[in-house]
C-alpha cells in the first residue's frame, strides 16, 4: 500500500541566548543547531512539501492560519472572477484585512492578503532551496535517493514560482546557484520569458530524474512533472508542447476520471486516481487537531447558535458561490450550456440544470451531501442580505465521512483529511482540449469535453431530500456536436472549465491568460451590482490582473524591488 506524505512541519529551530559574562559560562555547548551534519536530508524534503499548505511555525498568527491567502486561491482567484463572493459576516468581516478589496477590485500595495501570499510562496521557495543546497553536499553513496529527491524539489520549486508568476507577474528568481549573500540584492525586474524558461528547465530536469511511480502517495513523480510542464506551456500558448506533455500523462494510464463526482468532492481518498498532484491532509497523526486544510478553514456553512445538530457544528460562511455561477449551470432543451444568455435571469426550480450544480453548490432545500437530519437551511448563511444563500459544497468533506475530524466545540468544522487538488486529470485533459481547439483540431477537442460531460451525465445525481426516488432538480446534460466552429468550440471549452473546475482556484487566472478578464468581470459586475450593493463602484483595472508587489517588501529591499505599473 502506498504511504501518504503528511504536510506536517517536521523541523524546528531554537536559538539559545545567555546573558552571563564569565568565560566559563560562555563556553557552552550549542543545542538545536541545524547543520548538514545533524539534519536528515529527507526531513528537509518533507519540510519543503509541508510548505504547500502555506502554514509555518514562525509564531505569527498569519502563518499558522493561512485562511486569507489559502493555497486553494479562493481569495485571490474565485472571488475575483465571478465564481464566488467573499462571504462571512458582511463586507467588514475581512480575513487578513483586505479580502473585501480583492472581491471589489480595489487593491493597494498595503493589502495584507497579498503580502501574506508573497511570504507564503517565498517561504516555500526558501525551503526548497535549503533542501537542494544540503542534498547537493551529499554523495550518492551517502544519500541514495539524491537524484529522485532533487527531482521532487524541482517540481515543488516550479510550483511555487508558478504561483508567484500568476499572482504577482514581476517576481524575484533565485536558485541554489545564487550566492547566499546575493539573494537579497536581486531585483524583481526579470521578464516573463526568463521566468517561464527557468520553470520549464526545472521541470525538464525533474522529468529526467524522477521515476514513473513513487511509493509515497504525495510525492511528485515523472507524470506530475510532465503535467506541471504542460501547465507552464499552456500559460505561454505553446499548444503543440501542451498536447505532447498531456499525452504523456494520459497515455501512462496512471490517472483518470473517477465515476462519482459527489464522492470526488467529499470522500478522502476517493479522488486519488483523479488527483495528479494534491496537497495532502491528515487526521489522527499525533499533531494538534490533525494536519487539516487550515487555508479553507473558514469556508464551511454557519451553524446558527453553534447548533450541535448542524452537519459541521460551526463555520464562518466565507467563499460563497455567486448567483452568476449558479446561473451558468442552466442548460437548454438539448442539455447544453446557455453560453451567452445564462445570466439573463436567475435559476428557478423549473429550469433544466447541469447535474454538477448540486454537487458543487449548496442551495436551500436541497440535500446536503450525506446529511440525513435536514436539507440545507437558509439560516446556514451568516449574512444573506449581503452574500446570498448559496454554500460551497465542493471539496468540503461529507459530514458522515470516516475522515471527518471535529471536537465538541465545533473546531475544525468541515475539515478532515480530504486532500486539495492542485492538478486534476479533468483539468489536464481540458488543457489538451484547449490546445487542440486553438490549433484547429476542433472535433478532437470537443470529444475530450464530451468525455467530461459524459462522466457528469453518468455520475449519481443528488436526490430529493424527502423522496430519494426523485432527483433534487431537473437535471439534464447533453454532448456537443463535433461540427462546432473554432470560435464556438473555444466558448464551449471556456464554459466547460468553469462548470467542471468552479471554485477550485483557477477561474481568475484563466480569464487573465485568455485576455478577457476586464471584459468578463465588467459584464459580471454590471448584473451583480443590482444584487450586491457593495459592487456598485467596483471595476477591474488592467493593473489588477496581478496583485501589487507588497509595499513592505519594497521597503525592506531598500528600493531594489519595484512596484508594478499603475499601483
Amino acid at each position: 500500500m502506498k504511504k501518504k506524505i503528511i504536510t506536517g512541519l517536521l523541523i524546528g529551530m531554537a536559538l539559545l541566548f545567555n546573558a552571563c559574562v564569565s568565560d566559563s559560562d560562555l563556553d557552552v555547548k550549542e543545542y538545536n543547531v541545524l547543520s548538514e551534519n545533524n539534519v536528515d536530508p529527507e526531513q528537509l524534503v518533507i519540510a519543503a512539501y509541508s510548505a504547500l499548505d502555506y502554514r509555518y511555525n514562525t509564531g505569527d498568527f498569519r502563518d499558522l492560519w493561512p485562511f486569507d491567502h489559502a493555497p486553494s486561491n479562493w481569495a485571490t482567484s474565485d472571488i475575483r472572477c465571478g465564481d464566488a463572493y467573499k462571504g462571512g459576516g458582511g463586507t467588514g468581516d475581512n480575513p487578513g484585512g483586505g479580502t473585501h478589496q480583492l472581491e471589489a477590485h480595489d487593491l493597494f500595495p498595503s493589502n495584507e492578503n497579498g503580502y501574506n501570499l508573497w511570504r507564503a510562496i517565498y517561504f516555500g521557495i526558501k525551503r526548497v532551496d535549503t533542501a537542494i543546497r544540503a542534498i547537493n553536499q551529499k554523495t550518492a553513496t551517502e544519500f541514495p535517493n539524491k537524484n529522485i529527491r532533487i527531482g521532487e524539489l524541482k517540481v515543488l520549486r516550479a510550483h511555487f514560482y508558478f504561483e508567484a508568476m500568476k499572482n504577482f507577474g514581476s517576481i524575484v528568481w533565485y536558485d541554489e546557484n545564487t550566492p547566499v549573500d546575493e539573494v537579497n540584492k536581486i531585483p524583481n525586474t526579470f521578464d516573463s520569458a526568463f521566468i517561464w524558461s527557468k520553470i520549464e528547465s526545472d521541470l525538464k530536469d525533474a522529468i529526467a530524474l524522477l521515476p514513473q511511480n513513487q511509493e509515497d502517495l504525495g510525492r511528485a513523480n515523472k507524470m506530475v512533472a510532465h503535467a506541471f510542464l504542460a501547465k507552464a506551456q499552456l500559460y505561454q500558448k505553446k499548444w503543440a508542447e501542451v498536447i505532447t506533455n498531456t499525452d504523456v500523462v494520459i497515455n501512462s494510464g496512471q490517472y483518470g476520471l473517477v465515476a462519482d463526482i459527489e464522492k470526488l468532492y467529499s470522500e478522502p481518498g476517493y479522488g486519488n486516481h483523479e488527483n495528479i498532484f494534491a496537497i495532502q491532509f491528515s487526521i489522527n497523526d499525533g499533531s494538534n487537531y490533525g494536519n487539516l486544510n487550515f487555508g479553507d478553514l473558514i469556508t464551511s456553512p454557519d451553524s446558527p447558535g453553534d447548533d450541535v445538530n448542524h452537519p459541521y457544528l460551526n463555520g464562518d460562511d466565507f467563499h460563497k458561490p455567486s448567483q452568476n455561477l449558479v446561473n451558468a449551470y442552466k442548460v437548454g432543451p438539448n442539455g447544453l450550456p446557455l453560453l451567452t444568455t445564462y445570466n439573463n435571469a436567475d435559476v428557478t426550480p423549473t429550469d433544466n440544470v447541469d447535474p454538477r450544480l448540486d454537487h458543487a453548490i449548496g442551495r436551500p432545500g436541497i440535500t446536503w451531501k450525506d446529511w440525513a437530519a435536514m436539507p440545507q437551511q437558509q439560516n446556514w448563511s451568516r449574512d444573506p442580505a449581503t452574500y446570498g444563500l448559496f454554500e460551497k459544497k465542493k471539496n468540503t468533506i461529507s459530514p458522515n465521512s470516516s475522515g471527518m475530524a471535529s471536537n465538541p466545540n465545533g473546531f475544525p468544522w468541515a475539515l478532515g483529511n480530504l486532500d486539495f487538488p492542485i492538478i486534476k486529470y479533468s483539468d489536464l485533459i481540458l488543457w489538451k482540449a484547449e490546445a487542440l481547439i486553438e490549433t484547429g483540431q476542433v472535433a478532437a477537442g470537443i470529444a475530450i469535453i464530451n468525455t467530461i460531460r459524459t462522466r457528469a451525465k453518468n455520475s449519481p445525481y443528488v436526490k430529493d431530500f424527502n423522496d430519494h426516488s426523485k432527483n433534487a432538480a431537473n437535471y439534464l446534460i447533453g454532448l456537443y456536436p463535433t461540427s462546432l466552429s473554432q470560435a464556438e468550440a473555444r466558448e464551449a471549452l471556456r464554459m466547460e472549465r468553469r462548470l467542471e473546475l468552479s471554485n477550485e482556484g483557477h477561474g481568475f487566472y484563466d480569464l487573465v491568460r485568455w485576455g478577457i478578464a476586464e471584459q468578463f468581470t465588467a459584464a459580471y459586475i454590471q448584473v451583480e451590482k443590482t444584487k450586491r450593493t457593495y459592487l456598485q463602484s467596483a471595476f477591474l483595472e488592467p493593473k489588477e490582473e496581478y496583485l501589487p508587489i507588497p509595499q513592505i517588501e519594497i521597503d525592506a529591499s531598500s528600493g531594489i524591488y519595484k512596484q508594478r505599473s499603475g499601483y
